[in-house]
């Protein structure tokens, strides 16, 4: 019923909404209706039902205005518009049928051989109700079903206009007025998928699955924890959402990179991360450094490691640009890592302080930039010179001079060095030869001198003693050391 009056609302019919509202009961409401809309007749009689005693007129508001839907601009004259759909093998042959129908005769063939049957067909009665039994076979009185085989005497070759000729194939396709639902296309997400290679395009299209197979397969990922923020962000910039009409759902753009010449299925989504992004996070990164803020320093390099895997450049320089942020963030990660470890070690007996220094020797040796290279040389400079190891002391101090520090930390320097050059020899022996070139295992904080055996990380190329194979890499916390993998793979370039 309330839809019914929804109708008549939409319709501006109020002779029907007085007359829904009276057979629901709704007296008063009837009354008003009519009485507001100037139907006289029916609000008197609506009003001579009302129980004096009982009920109350309701009072008619003065102030009351039509209100009537506003005209559709486009009527529609003819009804909804139907496609001949062809059924299917289910809803034509097989469906209405079942086993009782099957087993009996076919309803097209209830008038066939009617001239057949003959004079026999009808029975011939008089007056009162009988027949003569000879009448009824003939003049012979003799059964006409003498001859074998006669009975079907029905004439097949018929000779029908070419206009009636109707073809034996069935229904819909090719033939006109039948309607063929097109075959369901790819999305464009799928289309990305099978476009390309790179893992970011196929986070940015969803699929983090095969996204996690390709990093497997190229940097040796084993542990996509600390991935899950980076690929929900690659995966929310590739779509772009818009309103079409007011009432109806949202709905989707697929932004490509390749716009120009990419067709239907020939595109690649847009990548909203870039080389130039990754870099001036950089500088964000070496101002925690200067600022002695190690820790957070070193999950921001880590963040813009993992993130490198997840670039699309255009040509080499770019990838050679790419390959050097890997180095610079492993060098960051591995010393400023090993310099906290540094911090927490006891300085209670000689062994514990020798490691402390032998690990201040070992950060000299990572690729920093001057202005962070000034810093650990002076830290070294001080722990030897305490340990009165002058000559390494002394060849810190060289080192940082070379740097050109500022005034203050020059002068300090030289006479540090000063005063090791008056007695130029190591009192204890450690684990540190600056002449052998060596790598830093970023496990164990050892040198690995060259010529002895080295496990690498696959994405950062972090060195490690062999025992630490299989394990996660301490610098990424994502890659296996010592996977074997195809490698980094960011640009189409790297796949011809």
């Amino acid at each position: 019923m309330s839809g019914h009056y929804q109708n008549a609302l939409y319709l501006g019919d109020v002779l029907e909404r007085v007359r829904i509202l009276k057979n629901c009961g709704q007296k008063s409401l009837a009354y008003l209706t009519a009485a507001t809309h100037g139907l006289d007749e029916e609000a008197e009689a609506l009003k001579a039902t009302f129980d004096p005693e009982k009920e109350t007129v309701p009072d008619i508001d003065p102030d009351a205005k039509l209100l009537q839907p506003p005209p559709p601009i486009m009527p529609l004259d003819t009804n909804w518009p139907l496609l001949t759909v062809t059924k299917g093998y289910f809803e034509g042959s097989i469906a209405p049928k079942g086993k009782g129908g099957q087993l009996a005769v076919d309803p097209a063939v209830e008038n066939a051989g009617a001239d057949g049957w003959g004079e026999d067909a009808e029975l011939l009665l008089d007056e009162e109700g009988f027949t003569d039994a000879a009448e009824g076979f003939g003049e012979d009185g003799t059964g006409r079903g003498g001859e074998e085989g006669g009975g079907w005497d029905v004439e097949e070759d018929l000779d029908l206009p070419p206009e009636l000729d109707i073809g034996s194939g069935m229904p819909g396709g090719a033939e006109e007025g039948f309607f063929v639902s097109p075959s369901k296309g790819n999305s464009p997400a799928q289309v990305w998928c099978n476009n390309s290679q790179l893992p970011v395009d196929h986070l940015v299209a969803g699929s983090f699955e095969t996204a996690a197979r390709l990093l497997h397969d190229q940097v040796g990922v084993v542990n996509f924890a600390p991935y899950k923020s980076l690929f929900l962000q690659a995966f929310a910039r590739g779509r772009s959402v818009y309103q079409a009409l007011p009432c109806l759902p949202a709905m989707y753009g697929y932004p490509q990179r390749n716009w120009k010449e990419a067709g239907l299925k020939s595109g690649v989504p847009a990548v909203g991360l870039k080389l130039n992004d990754l870099i001036q996070r950089l500088q964000h990164c070496y101002q925690l450094t200067t600022a002695g803020k190690f820790e957070e320093a070193v999950e921001r390099f880590r963040i813009i490691l993992l993130s490198i895997p997840l670039l699309v450049v255009d040509n080499k320089q770019e990838i050679a640009e790419a390959q050097q942020l890997i180095t610079i963030c492993r060098e960051y990660i591995l010393g400023l890592s090993m310099e906290t470890e540094r911090k927490k070690l006891p300085k209670d007996t000689l062994e514990q302080q020798k490691r402390i220094c032998e690990m201040a020797a070992y950060f000299t040796h990572c690729s920093l930039q001057p202005v962070h290279m000034i810093l650990v040389l002076r830290t070294a400079v001080n722990l030897f010179f305490k340990l009165k190891n002058f000559k390494t002391a002394a060849t810190f101090a060289g080192r940082l001079l070379e740097l050109g520090p500022k005034p203050d930390v020059g002068q300090q320097t030289r006479k540090i060095l000063a005063a090791c050059e008056k007695t130029p020899s190591d009192t204890h022996h450690l684990n540190y030869d600056m002449h052998n070139p060596f790598d830093v295992c970023a496990a164990s904080y050892k040198p690995i001198y060259r010529g002895k055996p080295v496990e690498k990380c696959p994405l950062s190329g972090t060195c490690y003693c062999p025992e630490f194979k299989g394990q996660i890499c301490r610098v990424t916390t994502v890659s296996e050391i010592g996977k074997d993998v195809i490698g980094l793979r960011i640009s189409a370039l790297q796949f011809r």
